[in-house]
């Protein structure tokens, strides 16, 4: 996992290939699910099917970075399609925490748990390690 900006992951990762893969872009904004079961059933289909479909092999290294990985969590998605069908020798996966420069100020009536999604993919049997930015 990195918590950072994008840009500064990719500075991070050099010039290797990289594939951009945004949850929400895997969910037809003009046929969405009705109810939270269906949402989780349609996430966890299309991204094992997206992973499937990504190119990968000796001759073909792939880093992929994860956007949206909120919705991991919010439809406890977990991580298994990643390792079931996508890491791998010639394989990398980050999941993209963009934690942010910018401190909101929420009303009183909201609570923002900041460290909620850092809790929920640290826990044990998800993510190996945590890389960010300093500062």
């Amino acid at each position: 996992m990195w918590m950072g900006t994008e840009k500064a992951l990719h500075q991070a990762l050099g010039p290797g290939k990289t594939v951009i893969l945004d949850l929400l872009d895997l969910f037809d904004l003009g046929n969405l699910p009705a109810d939270d079961e269906s949402t989780r059933d349609q996430l966890r289909d299309r991204l094992r099917d997206k992973l499937r479909a990504i190119q990968r092999g000796p001759d073909n290294r792939v880093i992929l970075v994860v956007k949206s990985i909120g919705l991991l969590a919010r439809y406890n998605v977990g991580l298994k399609a990643f390792y079931d069908w996508f890491i791998g020798d010639f394989t990398m996966v980050v999941l993209l925490l963009d934690s942010g420069t910018e401190k909101v100020e929420w009303p009183e009536e909201v609570r923002c748990e900041g460290n909620r999604l850092l809790s929920y993919f640290s826990e044990p049997g998800m993510v190996k390690e945590v890389f960010g930015t300093s500062g």
